[in-house]
């Protein structure tokens, strides 16, 4: 097959040969029939009837996979950030509710992820408008405003967002803020705000310097009341009764958001976590920092530290022996059979199927934006092989139950290997080498980096 392929390919190349000065540039018609001779040549066995996910499918592989662990977290009911792109708010409220439950011996528990998600919004509608305030002195078509009116602000974010919503506001039990319609499925509540923020946007490139702050203000205030007419308003002060699992209630207490983080979250996520990241495009062991990536304007931007993934990894071994999930993104939209929750290297062979050389290494899938950071989860179990490396990760998913084992999933360890971007790890569990390295100043990248 190799060899047939080294002379298809050399044929094609002699027949397009030319000298620099007469290079075609058009599709002509003898390019189109040296790809028919090519097609014509196997076309029996590419020749594709029906879903094309068909193709090359390893159902031995499917077949072969569970759920066996050799450290795994305790079982939760799987939350659902349904038809929204929340997945980071969830994955972190997931792991600090992991340890909620053990403490208190507690039945299924979720913090407010709607709660979260309105200050969020609100918080990055605000960044984007002093955006605008700071650079509206620059044409509408730089890069920096081309960038920041296409898409003002989404529902998408980071570890570090979550961090900041959670200092500066708390957090809340669902029960407090309940998901609502607009939360679970957003998409015209955000296509609403961003139609605001544009127009306000514009009318302060426009404005007098004087009138700057009375129109910002404006703004958001417009934005709040569309948010809270449709997620509802964040409570100041609620009662709330801690129960255990078998539904005894412990205490019954008012609090407000900030006193229920300080009595049930047990960790400042800013000084207790560490994030990495694994970007072979850049230089390994070096502190970076992606700019304007802040949700809260006062925040400091997120940083990282560019680890390679199999080292990363190491760290997430040690979380799950000490019984602790960690906090990670990969491109899971490269490689997924969703009904089984199966994510492996050799689950499908595209390139095989049709004849075509596919292959990338994951600096060339970065450079060239094959690949992205497109869903962050939480980590809760992984299988060691004889040799005491992982061979297999579970996932614990926020997409309902419905998906892979009742909403977990499997990660095959070469394949999150090469797809993992982004890892967040209790500093605990951080070896002295690396932490010493975080006091490094880091290089500043801009937010467009395909990294980010």
């Amino acid at each position: 097959m190799y060899s047939k392929f080294i002379a298809v390919t050399l044929g094609l190349i002699s027949i397009i040969s030319v000298s620099a000065q007469d290079r075609i540039k058009s599709i002509d018609e003898r390019m189109i029939d040296g790809f028919r001779r090519e097609v014509k040549s196997d076309r029996d066995a590419r020749f594709l009837e029906g879903d094309m996910l068909e193709v090359g499918l390893n159902r031995d592989l499917v077949a072969s996979y569970d759920t066996t662990c050799t450290y795994r977290v305790s079982y939760n009911n799987v939350t659902d950030q349904s038809k929204s792109g929340r997945c980071w708010l969830f994955s972190t409220l997931n792991i600090l509710r992991d340890e909620m439950i053990k403490k208190y011996d507690m039945g299924n528990f979720e913090f407010s992820q709607t709660y979260g998600m309105f200050w969020d919004v609100l918080e990055k509608s605000n960044r984007f408008l002093e955006n605008v305030i700071d650079n509206r002195k620059k044409p509408i078509d730089s890069r920096i405003n081309d960038f920041l009116f296409k898409k003002p602000i989404g529902d998408g974010g980071h570890f570090a967002n979550a961090a900041h919503i959670m200092d500066k506001y708390g957090v809340v039990p669902q029960e407090i803020m309940p998901e609502m319609y607009a939360s679970l499925d957003n998409k015209w509540l955000m296509n609403t705000v961003r139609t605001a923020l544009r127009r306000y946007g514009l009318m302060l490139r426009d404005a007098d310097r004087k009138n700057i702050q009375s129109i910002k203000e404006k703004a958001l205030s417009d934005i709040y009341n569309i948010l809270a007419s449709n997620l509802g308003e964040p409570p100041t002060e609620f009662e709330w009764t801690l129960k255990n699992k078998n539904g005894k209630e412990i205490s019954t207490k008012k609090y407000t958001p900030l006193s229920f983080r300080d009595e049930f979250v047990n960790h400042d996520l800013e000084k207790d976590y560490v994030i990495f990241m694994d970007d072979p495009t850049k230089p390994y062991y070096k502190m970076y920092r992606v700019s304007n990536s802040r949700n809260c304007y006062e925040y400091a931007d997120w940083t990282f530290l560019n680890v390679p993934a199999a080292e990363l990894l190491e760290m997430g071994v040690e979380s799950l022996k000490h019984d602790t999930m960690f906090y990670f993104s990969a491109d899971t939209d490269a490689s997924a059979v969703m009904i089984g929750g199966i994510y492996d290297v050799a689950l499908y062979d595209f390139g095989g199927a049709f004849g075509a050389d596919l292959s990338m290494t994951k600096e060339e899938m970065i450079r060239s934006c094959e690949i992205k950071s497109a869903h962050a989860i939480a980590m809760a179990g992984v299988k060691l092989g004889e040799d005491g490396k992982p061979v297999k990760w579970l996932v614990e998913n926020s997409f309902g139950e419905i998906r892979g084992w009742d909403g977990y999933v499997v990660m095959q360890n070469e394949w999150l290997e090469t797809y993992l971007f982004r890892l967040v790890v209790e500093r605990r569990f951080v070896p002295n080498k690396l932490v010493q390295m975080l006091n490094q100043k880091p290089k500043v990248i801009p937010q467009w980096n395909p990294t980010y």
